[in-house]
């Protein structure tokens, strides 16, 4: 269980009545902020763990599919970071139920916008680069509350944490 924490410009978008009550999440990487990245080229959704700081990228195409298609993403950016699949999928799981609420945090909302910057600049740089692309990439930008660690660590170490493997067993796989 986790909570989509949209802005008030999601949450009217795609006609979504707020949460009463908040819920702690069940999920190692949280709950997931989302906001819109419009650029020239791109309409996209991007949803961001609140305790990693792991952004994930999808076009806007039908709001409708969103949480959806977010999972697929996640899969595939874990996927792509050297996640066991048996943690992802563990993740997965977990993430299969959602509620909806309002953004909570000023300081994610912060690292949202910084990070939604780099995804911009990312784009217009090289256009051509897929969102998964993106997405590992903004894994690799140094995050100030983090420490300066990056988001990839950071969301490797939890989800490594929560499912009992050693960092030597993702490094392997």
């Amino acid at each position: 269980m986790y909570t989509a924490r949209c802005t008030r410009k999601v949450l009217q978008a795609m006609h979504l009545p707020a949460a009463a009550q908040d819920q702690p999440p069940s999920t190692a990487l949280g709950d997931w902020y989302v906001n819109f990245i419009n650029t020239r080229n791109h309409r996209l959704v991007h949803f961001l763990s609140d305790r990693s700081l792991l952004s994930v990228l999808i076009p806007v195409r039908t709001l409708k599919t969103a949480f959806d298609r977010h999972l697929n993403s996640v899969h595939d950016l874990l996927e792509d970071l050297g996640v066991p699949p048996a943690i992802i999928q563990a993740e997965l799981d977990e993430m299969k139920h959602r509620a909806v609420a309002k953004t909570q945090s000023r300081s994610v909302l912060a690292s949202m916008r910084d990070l939604a910057l780099n995804a911009r600049w990312m784009l217009a740089k090289a256009p051509r680069a897929s969102l998964l692309e993106i997405s590992h990439e903004l894994a690799r930008v140094p995050c100030g509350p983090l420490a300066m660690a990056f988001p990839a660590e950071v969301a490797i170490a939890l989800l490594l944490k929560r499912h009992s493997y050693s960092t030597e067993q993702v490094r392997g796989a």
